[in-house]
């Protein structure tokens, strides 16, 4: 599942990076972040990308790992469109709306004290969720080349959370 996770990833960022030949007709961001999504109750680290499609449309597939809690590994991988309400040399504010897919795996290895009593166990359970993504963001210069941005979207459908994130780009 990882593999395939990863092959999707660098596909997808080959062909944005292919997209563009040269560095100052470039519409690609590249970056990462930090995460933080309500019910998955951890912080995450964020890869994402971003292709200005024209003035009002960009393309936003992003991945994150979630680091592991309670016996549990989260990930998601989206894939957003960002419609720009705003945007000047500056900043950038635009609304979100996109698939996610949420991605989880439940491993508890034996071994506690219970096990001279009922022998040793092990769980391990895995699954995915589709969602939609909605909400808002913002993107605002450091730099010719980086921007600082920020998120926050709410992903509807069988995993509902809330998550918030921050992190830097560079437009290529």
């Amino acid at each position: 599942m990882k593999n395939k996770l990863i092959l999707v990833i660098a596909t997808v960022l080959s062909v944005f990076f292919s997209l563009t030949t040269k560095a100052q007709d470039s519409k690609i961001l590249a970056g990462a972040g930090l995460k933080y999504a309500t019910d998955i109750s951890t912080m995450g680290i964020e890869a994402k990308g971003v292709y200005l499609a024209s003035d009002t449309w960009e393309i936003a597939p992003a991945f994150t790992y979630y680091f592991k809690k309670n016996n549990v590994n989260w990930s998601t991988l989206d894939f957003d469109a960002h419609y720009v309400f705003s945007s000047d040399d500056k900043s950038t504010f635009y609304a979100i709306g996109g698939l996610n897919v949420t991605f989880w795996k439940f491993k508890m290895d034996g071994g506690s004290e219970l096990d001279d009593y009922f022998g040793g166990f092990d769980l391990d359970a895995s699954g995915s969720d589709v969602g939609v993504n909605i909400g808002v963001g913002s993107r605002f210069a450091i730099s010719d080349k980086m921007y600082f941005n920020a998120d926050l979207k709410y992903t509807i459908g069988n995993a509902n959370y809330l998550s918030a994130g921050v992190g830097v780009l560079y437009h290529f």
